[in-house]
């Protein structure tokens, strides 16, 4: 049986599937994802964050290839138009990693991923792109968010950069970080603490593989100052196929293909390194006391005391276990049984601020496909946003959807499905919404949280085009009582505006 067929097929089951499964139920809760339009930026890639000012309707999106920052007006939705670009004028070696739109003032943050050196923070007028203020974050800058009334911002510094020492054989990664900056009235900087991550000695649940997780990192081994994808790690002349020991990472040995080349060297995980503490994305409560931090690689959160600038602990994400297909060979059948680290992306908090929920993209390796533990739960999950106990997840709905809809990446069976990665949440007629960016189905998909218990998939919209887009980063907006979400794709330089519309679900074949 070939894919065709089987697209044929499942998509029968799938209709049948939403009428027995009220998760899945398109009568019940009759939405769609409807594509409004498509900003193009003018790059052919790079556009990876995009944040909006609801209160002016406009949004800015980073370029992180370019170094640019795009401000939109989004005051008609189904024609977004760019109101200013601002080039920040960046040094060599250093990448734009995220923007944020204030609440209320007129201007956004950028944040600056320095490599090997400390990130920076700039605060620029959203009117003429002058820098108003700055300071000096951690190492690796990433996801900038605001609280709801301005006055507080948080930085998540990943700190993922690592560097080798020849003479000593051993690879190193600074810590990461979270930096809390109070602003004052006017926007400008008044207090900025850099927050180390707890003690990780005694974590409770931590779990490793059997056979080890593994990041995959470019890391300039032989100091020459780029990274090559095949590298003659142990010196013969010849570039081979074959896993090579080049080193070790606090007291574990390090692996390499001479094949993947220093672009892919592979960093153990183990349960007691601070350095693979990793902050990744961020969610504010409303009022600003307590912050959730997603460390992709660790599979934890990290629950922020923002008040009083520490981390208080980390909330373990426990392991993903539904129906999947698991296997890249043009058939696609849910048929196979996945167990997978979480390993959450992007965050955000419902409204009542009870629940967090994550989009579980994955972010390690296992040591072989055929091991039992993956990385990666394909999954929305609901958490206890006090205990950190887990509540629902998704399962397999957002695969199946995305293979209904005819986007469904069959070659990423065996990784990772299509991959959920950004999420946004919002209250439409009185219940909690989220929408998820699937980056490898270059698709959103709406998810209903009216039950927390049972997560319900219940539309999708597929990004126009045809070329890859990898939605990174998604906002949620409202005009005139009507609602809607962007995503900022990287791979091809655009910004898609999807409404969230009541009405029939059409599934395409």
């Amino acid at each position: 049986m070939n894919l065709k067929k089987n697209l044929l097929l499942l998509s029968t089951f799938w209709l049948t599937a939403c009428a027995s499964n009220p998760g899945l139920n398109s009568d019940a809760l009759p939405w769609q994802l409807k594509p409004e339009c498509m900003y193009f930026s003018g790059r052919e890639a790079g556009t990876e964050i995009v944040s909006v000012q609801q209160a002016t309707l406009r949004a800015v999106v980073n370029n992180y290839k370019t170094g640019e920052v795009d401000v939109l007006d989004l005051n008609r939705p189904e024609k977004m138009t760019r109101i200013s670009r601002f080039d920040l004028g960046l040094k060599k070696g250093e990448e734009l990693t995220s923007v944020a739109f204030h609440p209320s003032l007129n201007v956004f943050v950028a944040v600056i991923d320095a490599g090997l050196k400390s990130g920076r923070l700039e605060i620029r007028s959203a009117a003429d792109g002058k820098l108003l203020d700055g300071a000096e974050v951690g190492y690796g800058p990433d996801a900038a968010v605001f609280s709801k009334d301005g006055s507080v911002l948080l930085i998540a510094n990943e700190g993922e950069d690592f560097f080798f020492d020849q003479a000593n054989r051993e690879f190193f990664s600074a810590e990461g970080s979270i930096s809390v900056i109070c602003l004052d009235q006017d926007g400008h900087i008044k207090a900025n603490a850099n927050i180390e991550m707890a003690d990780v000695s005694h974590r409770e649940g931590f779990i490793v593989a059997e056979k080890g997780h593994f990041l995959e990192r470019e890391i300039d081994w032989d100091g020459d100052g780029k990274i090559s994808k095949k590298t003659d790690f142990d010196g013969n002349g010849v570039i081979e196929n074959k896993k090579i020991k080049i080193g070790r990472f606090e007291g574990v040995d390090v692996y390499a293909n001479e094949n993947k080349g220093e672009a892919k060297i592979l960093i153990p995980v183990s349960a007691n390194s601070k350095a693979l503490l990793e902050p990744e994305y961020i969610a504010i409560s409303t009022d600003a006391k307590r912050a959730y931090v997603t460390l992709q690689e660790t599979n934890e959160v990290a629950e922020v005391d923002v008040e009083n600038a520490r981390v208080l602990g980390y909330f373990n994400m426990g392991i993903a276990e539904h129906g999947a297909d698991r296997k890249a060979n043009g058939w696609v059948e849910f048929n196979q049984s996945v167990m997978a680290l979480r390993e959450p992306d992007g965050i955000a908090l419902t409204p009542d601020g009870r629940y967090f929920v994550t989009a579980d993209e994955g972010d390690t390796e296992a040591a072989d496909e055929a091991q039992t533990l993956q990385s990666g739960g394909r999954t929305l999950s609901v958490f206890d946003a006090k205990t950190g106990a887990f509540v629902a997840d998704t399962g397999n709905q957002l695969d199946e959807i995305t293979f209904a809809k005819g986007v469904y990446p069959d070659r990423r069976s065996n990784k990772k499905g299509a991959e959920p990665e950004g999420v946004t949440v919002f209250e439409m007629e009185g219940q909690p919404w989220a929408v998820v960016g699937m980056e490898r189905a270059d698709a959103l998909v709406l998810v209903s949280l009216a039950n927390p218990k049972q997560p319900q998939v219940v539309a999708l919209g597929k990004i126009p085009g045809e070329e890859s887009r990898a939605p990174e980063g998604v906002a949620h907006f409202e005009r005139n009582g009507e609602h809607y979400v962007l995503s900022a794709n990287e791979m091809n330089g655009t910004v898609a505006c999807f409404k969230v519309v009541k009405g029939e679900v059409h599934l395409e074949h």
